[in-house]
């Protein structure tokens, strides 16, 4: 790939980021606290994507990269909070932001425990955890080392970040986002709110790799 083929990737990844922020405006969570956390959980994955948009197209490579650990991570949690948290953390992560409330989640789940409350829940879809699986797969290691200005990043400073590596980054990231998207849908209570998230793939197939 070449910079200007990537110049032109940017501009279709805009598109798809404007697409998801009008689906989502349009959404609202089912009145309950276990929704509500998720929905919100699924907002912060979607809005850490955007920003690893933003900081690659303006050439800050490493703390775009950076942030893909955190996107995945609040789409974890996000869908841990809908399928498989338990009522006691669910009050415990709807309090106001106190020292108390900090200091009484500060043994929250971390994403393997998250992964494998997922997978013990009978509600849980499994075509979504293997989805997510894959991807952890795939970018942890990486993502570890980012977040951590590891062995990467410094490697990186020298060789620098090619288009191609940009581009299979930022579809991950896409990916991402369009997975939050769905939880989003799900959230809402109404099952007519999928019909924009299956348009993604049908209108961006060419910024989303298969999920």
């Amino acid at each position: 790939m070449t910079e200007q083929e990537f110049d032109l990737f940017l501009g279709r990844v805009a598109d798809f980021h404007q697409t998801v922020a009008e689906n989502v405006a349009e959404l609202d969570p089912h009145p309950e606290p276990r929704y509500g956390l998720a929905f919100q959980s699924a907002l912060l994955s979607i809005e850490h994507g955007s920003a690893a948009y933003v900081l690659i197209a303006s050439r800050f490579h490493a703390p775009a990269y950076s942030l893909l650990r955190t996107q995945f991570e609040t789409l974890v949690r996000g869908i841990w909070l809908m399928y498989a948290a338990s009522d006691s953390w669910v009050e415990k992560l709807n309090q106001p932001l106190t020292v108390e409330s900090a200091e009484s989640t500060k043994d929250a789940l971390m994403l393997d425990k998250m992964l494998k409350a997922l997978r013990a829940s009978e509600s849980a879809p499994s075509a979504l955890l293997d989805q997510l699986e894959a991807c952890r797969d795939v970018m942890w290691k990486a993502l570890n080392s980012f977040t951590h200005g590891g062995f990467h990043p410094l490697a990186r400073a020298s060789t620098g970040y090619p288009p191609q590596l940009n581009y299979d980054v930022l579809r991950n990231s896409n990916a991402l986002i369009s997975l939050a998207s769905q939880l989003t849908a799900i959230v809402s209570g109404d099952p007519e709110s999928m019909s924009p998230v299956r348009a993604l793939h049908q209108n961006f197939a060419d910024c989303i790799p298969i999920v």
